[in-house]
């Protein structure tokens, strides 16, 4: 067997590993929760939900963004369309990035790059790229400083939704940095400064501040 397919079959495992737990280990739902949640991240005002959760939630609407950006030129020059992974991640998380760390291998290069089109154009923009920096370090302070730990805590003891979107969370964290040195193997680190080459260590706030200290030495 291939290295590719090998490492095609890890992210296959990684990705039934997930799907087991969230149908078969983790607490149960909490229908109130949810609805609560869904409702806040369309209205802005969660209720009664602690920060803390709302914030992760709220992460977890601004990562699939992030994703985007380096899921949409990873795959411009693969057969396999990005377009349809990126947006399951507005819906399920790394549940949608797994497969296509997957499946881009499998498919194999086209014979011509795909040409960027306006999403890419868009999130390939210094501006946009400061504006996930930004937008994520708020959600992060936010949950931090009026959220609770111990009712964070308890509510990913005893509710699905919580327990499985942090774990989500988490993974997204670790494949995000698998895509940034994706895009560096693209021969974006000539040009890194010192402190986008550090800075894509930190824990998914790293890929969004390379991604912003890079935007100019990668084309759209």
């Amino acid at each position: 067997m291939s290295d590719g397919r090998s490492v095609a079959w890890g992210w296959v495992f990684a990705w039934g590993l997930f799907v087991a737990y969230a149908a078969a280990l983790a607490p149960p739902d909490d229908p109130a929760l949810t609805r609560a949640l869904v409702k806040g991240s369309m209205s802005g005002d969660f209720g009664g939900v602690d920060h803390a959760i709302a914030a992760v939630f709220s992460m977890l609407g601004v990562v699939p963004v992030l994703a985007s950006t380096f899921v949409l030129r990873d795959g411009a020059d693969r057969k396999l369309p990005a377009w349809p992974f990126a947006l399951g991640m507005f819906v399920v998380g790394a549940f949608a990035l797994l497969p296509w760390l997957a499946l881009r291998d499998l498919a194999g290069p086209r014979a011509e790059p795909r040409a960027p089109g306006r999403v890419r154009k868009l999130l390939a923009r210094r501006w946009f790229a400061w504006g996930i920096v930004v937008a994520l370090s708020a959600l992060g302070a936010w949950g931090i400083a009026t959220g609770s730990a111990s009712a964070y805590a308890h509510a990913f003891r005893t509710t699905s939704m919580v327990n499985v979107m942090s774990i989500d969370l988490v993974v997204c964290a670790a494949l995000l940095f698998v895509l940034v040195e994706r895009q560096r193997a693209r021969g974006v680190s000539p040009g890194e400064s010192p402190l986008a080459r550090a800075s894509r260590f930190i824990p998914l706030l790293g890929p969004a501040l390379w991604n912003a200290l890079t935007a100019g030495l990668r084309e759209g």
